[in-house]
């Protein structure tokens, strides 16, 4: 039977790997991510679950194992943030090109310099080019429900998979989550994809030399799949849906559909952008959410179809790629070719950001006293 406890992100993404029969588990401890893989590895000591956990000198060799692992059959989980991720960067690409189903959380956090520890979603989307598949969540339910979904899509889809969550916002904040028995959950996490794996008595080479037309072809036929990958996950969160009673797809509608403003967001923002929402619809501004679950592989029909009737289109970002502005807001213009999207970076390096904030800046963009792309807090 289901029911609804008390979770923080980081408590609600380990008992949703420890509830997907992971095998292996390969990690190195980096802020805020780090409770998730000591509360795996109690979950370990004491018995809870039969799963092998690999101690690491640094990210980089926690995902060389994780590929090692995954590369052999075993179904592999692991965590990072920040600077632990960038360290990744070279192994990401090799977990992505090999077609390696590895899950992983990222809890989102600002890249130095400055130093810093809070919320920002520039760590996970400077990897958005490495091949992962890349889904954000904005509360602990969505943490928990799409961690489990991370195993069944990577392994239908054969790409490694990426669940972020912004650092303290959502990895240290407990709220109520609604959470499986073993045996509730049993039935859809214990599919397996068949896929070829490293077999002594059958030897193959796996990311060996590739010549120019091999190695052209291997790519497109990668990115071709990453494409078509789209349809396949909302085949998995269809069959999650209908099992568990739950409404996910690649993207989140809140409000009108037919609002002539659409707000566009990832992570806890969307929280924020809810009250937002219901602030100016009671203003008489006809709005509406967008949030994005699903950015690799990019949601291009359903993000299209959702903003088809925006005359107005604001997109907050907590991130920003220096030198062009909101990663968000670029992946919206220009994966749609669209000249209506305004653009706001806020609440870089956990930097509060509020629904007052928000609506400030889209009454700014309706009244036409707003018309280019700035920065949130840059007064300061």
């Amino acid at each position: 039977m289901s029911k609804n406890i008390m979770l923080g992100g980081n408590d609600a993404v380990a008992l949703a790997a420890k509830q997907s029969f992971v095998d292996v588990v390969s990690a190195y401890p980096i802020t805020p991510q780090t409770s998730i893989i000591e509360k795996i590895a109690n979950y370990i000591a004491d018995g809870a679950i039969d799963t092998t956990f690999i101690k690491v000198e640094s990210e980089h060799s926690a995902m060389a194992a994780a590929i090692g692992a995954s590369v052999s059959g075993s179904r592999v989980f692991t965590a990072t943030s920040s600077q632990g991720l960038l360290l990744m960067h070279e192994v990401l690409h090799w977990a992505s090109g090999a077609r390696l189903p590895i899950v992983m959380a990222n809890a989102n956090r600002a890249v130095a310099p400055p130093w810093s520890i809070w919320a920002e979603s520039t760590d996970s989307l400077s990897q958005r080019d490495t091949g992962w598949i890349q889904i954000y969540v904005s509360n602990a339910q969505e943490a928990y429900d799409f961690t489990i979904m991370g195993f069944r899509i990577a392994e239908k889809v054969l790409f490694p998979a990426m669940i972020c969550m912004d650092g303290f916002l959502l990895t240290h904040t407990k709220e109520p989550v609604k959470i499986f028995d073993d045996e509730e959950i049993a039935d859809f996490i214990k599919v397996k994809e068949p896929r070829k794996i490293l077999d002594t008595y059958k030897p193959e080479a796996f990311g060996a030399l590739a010549f120019p037309n091999d190695y052209m072809k291997i790519k497109a036929a990668q990115h071709n799949n990453m494409v078509s990958g789209i349809e396949n996950i909302k085949e998995i969160m269809g069959e999650f849906n209908r099992l568990y009673g739950r409404n996910y797809s690649s993207i989140d509608i809140y409000g009108d559909e037919n609002a002539e403003v659409s707000i566009v967001t990832i992570g806890t923002l969307a929280e924020t952008a809810h009250l937002t929402v219901d602030k100016l619809n009671k203003e008489g501004i006809g709005c509406k959410l967008v949030n994005l679950h699903i950015l690799r592989p990019f949601p291009k029909e359903d993000l299209q179809k959702a903003l088809s009737a925006s005359k107005h289109i604001v997109v907050f970002d907590r991130n920003i790629s220096h030198g062009k502005g909101g990663i968000i807001k670029d992946e919206t213009a220009g994966g749609l070719g669209l000249s209506n999207v305004i653009g706001f970076v806020c609440g870089l390096g956990g930097f509060d950001v509020t629904d007052d904030d928000m609506a400030r800046a889209v009454r700014g963009v309706v009244n036409g006293t707003i018309k280019e792309d700035s920065i949130i807090g840059a007064e300061l």
